[in-house]
């Protein structure tokens, strides 16, 4: 994570952090105790994201699901962010192809 925060110091722009919602789904007071949402936001399982990330528009970001094989949204494919929204990151694939054009962004990806 190091160096991809290096990489947006040196880009221009404003860059959107993005944070994870860390919670137990149980009603047990001692669970919530127990796995307190400090140490859930400092977990870092392989595959997936970080708690907190930061991006900007021209940041190459990949892709760590299949989304639609079909379109060439797979798994391991890199996107140029394009804008930024509050709970929508719209990207284009590096090879060119608008992935994200759609107003509805499930249409853009349904198979």
């Amino acid at each position: 994570m190091e160096i991809n925060n290096k990489v947006l110091e040196f880009m221009p722009g404003n860059e959107t952090v993005y944070k994870a919602v860390d919670m137990i789904m149980s009603e047990d007071p001692q669970d919530q105790l127990t796995f307190p949402e400090e140490f859930l936001n400092s977990l870092t399982p392989t595959g997936l994201p970080p708690y907190e990330l930061k991006l900007q528009i021209g940041c190459i970001i990949m892709l760590l699901r299949n989304l639609a094989p079909s379109k060439g949204l797979c798994n391991g494919t890199r996107l140029i962010i394009t804008k930024l929204q509050q709970n929508i990151i719209q990207a284009k694939s590096i090879d060119g192809t608008d992935v994200s054009h759609s107003p509805n962004p499930f249409d853009s990806i349904s198979d």
